[in-house]
C-alpha cells in the first residue's frame, strides 16, 4: 500500500463543524484529485492520534469500492433515528468511488448543513451507497482519562488505529508515551515532553 503525503490544502471557506466543511473538503478533493484516484481518503479530526502503520494494516484486506469504514454509530442504545447508522466523526475512511460520488450528487451537493458525521451517513443510506460497511471499534476510540468507559471510550490497546478527543498536553503526553512514540527522543528546546 502507497502513503502519499500532500501539502496543506487550504479550502476557501470558514472555519465550522457543521456547515459544511467536510462536504466542501471531500467534493474538492475529487476535483483536485480526479486525475490520480487514491484508494481511500480518511477524514479525522485534528485531536485524533492515527497509529499509521495499524492503520495501514487493517486497511490492506479492505476493498477499494464502495467502503466506509470507523466506528459505527449507534454502538449503544443511543437512537440517531433517522441519521443512522454512520461512522462516529472522530475518524472514518471512504473508498474514493465514494469521495467521487460526494463530488458529484445532488442529494450531498443540497444538504450539507448538519452534523457532518451524521450527514455523511445520511447521505449514503438515502442513496444506497457505502454497502462494504466496517466497524473497528473497539481498535478506533475516544481518550478515556477520567470518564467513564463505554462502546467508543476505553483504556488504551495495543492494537489501536486511532485515539480521539486529545484536547490537553497532557493526554497527548499520556498517547504518545503508551504507544512508545516519544522513547528516545533527545532534549530540545522546541518542545519538552513529560
Amino acid at each position: 500500500m502507497e502513503i502519499v503525503l500532500r501539502d496543506d490544502i487550504i479550502m476557501d471557506c470558514k472555519e465550522n463543524m457543521n456547515e459544511g466543511k467536510t462536504y466542501k473538503f471531500l467534493s474538492e478533493l475529487a476535483k483536485w484529485y480526479g486525475d490520480e484516484p487514491y484508494n481511500f481518503v480518511m477524514k479525522t479530526d485534528d485531536d485524533s492520534y492515527i497509529i499509521l502503520e495499524e492503520l495501514i494494516q487493517s486497511l490492506r484486506d479492505k476493498p477499494r469500492f464502495d467502503m466506509y469504514y470507523g466506528i459505527k454509530i449507534p454502538c449503544d442504545k443511543e437512537d440517531y433515528f433517522p441519521y443512522q447508522p454512520f461512522m462516529e466523526g472522530m475518524g472514518y475512511v471512504l473508498s474514493w468511488d465514494l469521495v467521487e460520488w460526494i463530488a458529484t450528487s445532488d442529494l450531498p451537493r443540497n444538504d450539507h448543513n448538519g452534523p457532518e458525521d451524521m450527514w455523511t451517513g445520511m447521505w449514503f443510506n438515502l442513496a444506497g451507497k457505502a454497502k462494504n460497511r466496517f466497524d473497528m471499534s473497539p481498535r478506533i476510540y475516544d481518550y478515556k482519562g477520567a470518564a467513564e468507559t463505554n462502546c467508543f471510550r476505553h483504556d488504551f490497546i495495543p492494537e489501536s488505529i486511532l485515539v480521539h478527543r486529545l484536547k490537553q498536553d497532557f493526554e497527548w503526553v499520556n498517547t504518545l508515551n503508551y504507544f512508545n512514540v516519544t522513547s528516545g527522543l533527545k532534549p530540545s528546546k522546541f518542545y519538552n515532553i513529560l
